[in-house]
Parts: structure tokens; sequence; C-alpha cells
């Protein structure tokens, strides 16, 4: 995953078609320096190499609207789409995005933020 120019990985998981991950990453981010996007490439890897398999740029404030914890905060499938016309890509990514504070706010000062 990319998020306003770094770089996330998570580990391999080995000898499966149907992986799951089950990751989870804090970043701090300003709210007023929130990037528009965040790129999410998902690769194959076994002992020949890597395969790319489809990445999807969703934009970051359809994803995070809300605190982490809200209970209307749900996971959210994402499709896979293609690098180029060459790449034979299908599937979804489950991920849910939010911010984590002590206190959950109302939604709308979260898009708010997002906003500025």
């Amino acid at each position: 995953m990319v998020f306003s120019h770094n770089q996330y990985t998570t580990k391999i998981i080995k000898q499966t078609l149907d992986p799951e991950w089950n990751f989870e990453l804090d970043i701090n981010i300003h709210p007023g320096r929130l990037p528009a996007l965040i790129n999410i490439t998902v690769w194959d890897e076994d002992f020949l190499g890597r395969d790319f398999l489809g990445r999807n740029n969703g934009g970051s404030a359809d994803g995070m609207a809300r605190h982490y914890g809200d209970p209307e905060n749900q996971t959210a499938w994402y499709t896979l789409n293609k690098r180029t016309e060459k790449n034979n890509v299908s599937g979804e990514i489950c991920l849910r995005f939010g911010f984590m504070e002590k206190a959950i706010r109302p939604c709308e000062e979260y898009m708010k933020a997002w906003m500025s």
C-alpha cells in the first residue's frame, strides 16, 4: 500500500489461493494534509517470483469518513483492477479504514476534515 509517498507491506501468506492477511496499519495524519488517494497493489509471491494480482487506487475520503471503532464503519470489498490491458486480473480485497481518536465524533466532522 502506498499512502502519502510512504510504502507499507504485509507479511507473505504461503501456500494458499485464498490468503487472509488480517493486517492492521496505523498512520499518523494531520487532517489538513490528507492524501486524495490510497494506492493498494496485491502481488502473489512464490519460488518463481512475483505475479501482479491487481490494484485499487481508491479515494481516501470515500473510505475514512468515520472513526475506526464506529459501529457504522464497516469493511468494504474493493475490486482489484488491471495495471495494463495485458493483465489478467480478477478479484477483490476486503478493507476497513477509519480515524483513531479517544472519542467518536459525528461523521460530518470527519468529512469536513477531508474536505479542508
